[in-house]
């Protein structure tokens, strides 16, 4: 398994190499400078996909299961947290196949997993809310030095929240 930095190399020679090809006038060896160009770019995605096979959290196996729930969960949901939630996703675990367990799975565990869905989501849109209002609040103060501050917020506005999910 390769390593970053090497990844990351690699990736930066075969963006020099396409700067490069920017200069070339020479309509065939811009051909062959292109088919090598893709070449280097396969070999990068081998790379990533093994990395991050190999970094993949073991306790998820990427299946998804949804699940459309009845008004009556809809209105519990929406009465518990605010928000309104129609389909539940359901994550396959190591230790949980959700698609095999469908036809024996109590409602009120759906419902339970769709509660805790719709108040992640209502955590993500108040926090991103609240630093949207922050961002405003210093950029209106015009301080130079928290410029850096202010552009990290408003690349992650949920501070990290939306990636956990």
């Amino acid at each position: 398994m390769s390593d970053l930095a090497e990844l990351e190399q690699k990736q930066a020679d075969a963006a020099k190499f396409a700067l490069a090809m920017a200069e070339e006038k020479d309509p065939e060896r811009l051909k062959e400078m292109a088919g090598q160009l893709q070449e280097r770019c396969k070999d990068l995605e081998k790379m990533a996909k093994g990395m991050e096979a190999a970094w993949a959290p073991k306790g998820s196996e990427g299946g998804e299961t949804r699940v459309l729930l009845t008004k009556e969960q809809r209105e519990r949901i929406a009465e518990q947290t605010g928000v309104g939630i129609e389909v539940v996703t359901l994550m396959d675990t190591a230790e949980r196949k959700w698609a095999q367990q469908m036809p024996t799975a109590e409602p009120r565990l759906i419902e339970k997993m769709a509660a805790k869905q719709a108040a992640q989501s209502r955590l993500i849109q108040e926090t991103r809310t609240q630093v949207e209002k922050i961002i405003k609040q210093l950029e209106a103060l015009n301080v130079p030095e928290i410029a850096d501050q202010i552009a990290e917020l408003k690349r992650d506005p949920t501070l990290g929240l939306a990636k956990k999910t």
